[in-house]
């Protein structure tokens, strides 16, 4: 697993604001401004001190976030409720939902558990009745830019087993999958992606994929590395271009230089002694 970042606790702060707010004074304690030292002076709050160190202590486990953190989800979190069109979809839809059921593999005849929590489920009664969506945070809500994050980042995947799990724990008629997205940054702008059928038939034939190959190293008690490969040479990747990296120079800004080329010279210069 990657280290949390910045970016990833905001998101997981928006998450709880947005999704889960009843659970935010379980999960978080805004760390006070300042603090009054041994001699009862009031100071402004300081990590390396005795007392500030001994409240971080005293928090058992909760994540601290500054008044400047917390300010920035909730402005974040107002921004995101002022879609109209969003903060419907969030008011019809169940939050936090947990699927599990279990994946039987043909070819080894193994069955394992598998499940999901996803984000937002909309009620039988609502106007979304047939949609499944997720909440994202992102850098840039631009449509070109999210969609190869969502290949990058493999949302795709996620969505169609997340989708397919549902469909298959409870019967409901449920086809599509939208994300709803949000800058990490002010103005906090929104963005509301319907995922293709072409990435969903994408992501499921990964996590099909991914799944046999798992059920297949589980019964073999075999778990490769990344070089353990049939494309590999001797033990070794090749590392190749890829199409779009060989078409890169014709697509890139071209200069010729007009008039006859310069005439070589030679020259010499010395360093100063």
């Amino acid at each position: 697993m990657s280290p949390d970042s910045d970016a990833k606790d905001f998101g997981n702060l928006l998450d709880t604001l947005v999704l889960t707010p009843e659970k935010f004074d379980k999960r978080y304690v805004q760390q006070p401004s300042t603090y009054r030292n041994e001699k009862k002076e009031e100071k402004p709050w300081n990590n390396n001190a005795n007392a500030c160190r001994a409240w971080h202590e005293e928090q058992q486990g909760k994540q601290v976030v500054s008044h400047k953190e917390l300010t920035a989800a909730i402005a974040a979190k107002d921004r995101l409720l002022k879609d109209d069109l969003i903060a419907s979809f969030i008011a019809a839809s169940d939050k936090q939902v947990l699927v599990q059921a279990q994946w039987h593999d043909d070819e080894t005849g193994l069955t394992v558990p598998v499940r999901c929590l996803m984000d937002l489920v909309p009620r039988l009664d609502s106007e979304f009745s047939k949609t499944v969506g997720d909440l994202k945070t992102t850098r840039t809500a631009a449509l070109q830019s999210f969609s190869r994050d969502v290949f990058k980042m493999g949302y795709h995947i996620q969505a169609a087993f997340d989708l397919d799990l549902l469909v298959a724990a409870t019967g409901e008629d449920r086809c599509s999958w939208v994300f709803v997205i949000q800058e990490s940054y002010p103005p906090w702008q929104t963005g509301r992606r319907l995922l293709s059928e072409d990435f969903l038939a994408l992501g499921r034939a990964e996590y099909q994929r991914i799944l046999g190959l798992y059920c297949r190293c589980l019964k073999a008690g075999v778990w490769p590395g990344y070089d353990d490969t049939d494309e590999a040479i001797q033990g070794w990747s090749l590392v190749a271009p890829e199409p779009w990296m060989a078409m890169h120079e014709q697509f890139s800004p071209h200069f010729t230089a007009g008039g006859d080329a310069p005439e070589a010279t030679s020259s010499t210069s010395e360093m100063p002694s």
